[in-house]
């Protein structure tokens, strides 16, 4: 496991996340293509996510102490599970094609993704964050939608995705998109 330093923990925003292998990144780049010509008139009003920035969150965390970042450095590595390839479901338009918000890449459910998902929340609950309201939907966010983007019918999306490290991740807002700061990885061993 790395830790790289942490900047400035006063009021850092984080959340776990599972980080892309090589293969998968330049897969994810190649449906941003497809994507962009079969939607040539919708982008426009869409601000793709960077190829480094792809990720899977796991569990939102939020505002988070240094204590509690400390602990989470501490565990994740306990969280560090095989997961085989995980099977894609469809492209998506979050909230709804009415209200566009992000354009999604949606994983079909899988055990031991639910299971890492619940592993992670469990750890959050532990170092004293408030149970996360939403249930999980997994999926890695391709690109941030203006209001009125519309995207017309969306091609089939790639059949699975690979992950190789879990992370924790400090998000930082700022202009024109969020940058995300790795505080802490483990590699995910190789399913046997």
């Amino acid at each position: 496991m790395s830790t790289p330093a942490l900047a400035d923990p006063d009021d850092a925003r984080c959340f776990l996340a599972l980080l892309p292998d090589a293969a998968t990144r330049q897969i994810l780049y190649r449906c941003r293509e497809a994507l962009e010509r079969a939607n040539s008139g919708a982008t426009r009003g869409v601000r793709w996510v960077e190829p480094a920035a792809l990720h899977l969150t796991l569990r939102f965390l939020g505002a988070s102490a240094v204590a509690q970042i400390e602990y989470l450095k501490h565990v994740l590595p306990t969280c560090a599970s095989a997961l085989p390839a995980l099977a894609t479901h469809r492209y998506g338009v979050w909230p709804n094609r009415a209200r566009p918000r992000m354009l999604v890449l949606e994983l079909a459910a899988d055990p031991k993704l639910a299971r890492l998902a619940n592993d992670c929340d469990a750890h959050a609950r532990k170092a004293g964050f408030a149970a996360e309201p939403r249930a999980f939907r997994a999926h890695v966010t391709l690109a941030r939608l203006r209001p009125g983007c519309a995207f017309g019918i969306l091609p089939g999306p790639p059949p699975a995705v690979s992950f190789d490290a879990i992370a924790l991740m400090r998000s930082t807002l700022a202009q024109p998109a969020a940058t995300y700061t790795e505080l802490a990885r483990a590699g995910l061993p190789s399913e046997s």
